[in-house]
């Protein structure tokens, strides 16, 4: 979500595993919207011509532009995408806890996720995988690594073939602290305070990639409204007495779709789950509209 200056809040871009590549899909989906509103007629500019579907024949085509601006941020996406994954306790003595931290191939960080914590208001979790702070107290547990395995799923990740967690050497200062804290931590709990394992994208994160970056789905045909393409995953339908926006979210177990009515305050009439031409009909039924 951005919102521009002396602007609305609206969804742009989509969903991305970290948050560079989130940045970068939404500040794209900005400026190609900018780019389109510098040239609408009702802001009183020349308007480019535009061929309609029936003068062209066949569907309109994504500009060049768009394309290669697609292009890259799809190898950007590639560049960034984690290849590791760490368990890191803290100190005991500041609380103890423990967080999973997924690592790209330059050794960036590209997100981390509380193990310990409750997770923020509202955020989907598995009831097994909330795990309090007592649950490690200065210690790798079994409950720890599943903990740490369930929330790597959710990102769309899993461990690498034959791989598994395995213990990683602190740095020289790290290794002196934990060494002068361990007769004070309860017995068997003096362990490694980090673990890593090398990890790869799941199936499902893979076909995600190819809904984000690959062709548009296609949206039925709705009685009495036409919508047309205003941008990548955003489809608008204008009469002289309402103005609907389609909005196409792709996601891990399921893209989301949003009806939104724009008429006189953007408001959601109709939301649904789901993967291509379905998904948008689920939306479209629960916005109270009927397909043709």
């Amino acid at each position: 979500m951005v919102r521009e200056v002396g602007g609305e809040r609206r969804q742009r871009g989509s969903r991305s595993t970290s948050r560079k590549g989130a940045v970068a899909l939404a500040v794209n989906a900005v400026a190609t919207e900018r780019e389109r509103a510098a040239h609408n007629p009702r802001d009183g500019r020349a308007a480019a011509p535009q061929i309609t579907t029936e003068q062209a024949g066949e569907q309109p085509q994504v500009c060049s532009a768009e394309a290669d601006q697609l292009e890259r941020t799809r190898k950007n996406e590639e560049t960034v995408r984690p290849v590791t994954a760490e368990i890191r306790l803290a100190y005991p003595l500041a609380g103890g806890g423990a967080s999973l931290r997924l690592y790209d191939t330059s050794w960036s960080e590209v997100d981390r996720e509380p193990l310990t914590e409750r997770g923020a208001a509202g955020r989907e979790n598995n009831p097994d995988g909330i795990y309090l702070g007592s649950l490690t107290s200065g210690a790798m547990t079994a409950g720890l690594l599943r903990a740490a395995g369930w929330h790597l799923m959710q990102y769309g990740f899993n461990y690498a073939p034959g791989e598994q967690w395995t213990a990683y050497p602190l740095r020289e200062s790290e290794a002196k602290q934990w060494a002068t804290w361990a007769p004070m931590l309860p017995d068997g709990h003096a362990a490694t305070p980090l673990a890593r394992v090398a990890i790869v994208p799941t199936h499902e994160h893979l076909a995600l990639i190819e809904r984000r970056f690959g062709p548009m789905p296609e949206i039925p045909a709705v009685a009495g409204l036409e919508f047309k393409q205003m941008g990548r995953g955003r489809w608008r339908s204008t009469t002289h007495t309402r103005v609907l926006d389609l909005v196409w979210t792709p996601q891990l177990g399921g893209d989301r779709w949003y009806v939104w009515d724009e008429t006189d305050r953007p408001r959601i009439i109709g939301t649904a789950r789901g993967n291509g031409a379905s998904g948008a009909a689920d939306a479209l039924t629960a916005a109270g509209l009927s397909l043709a």
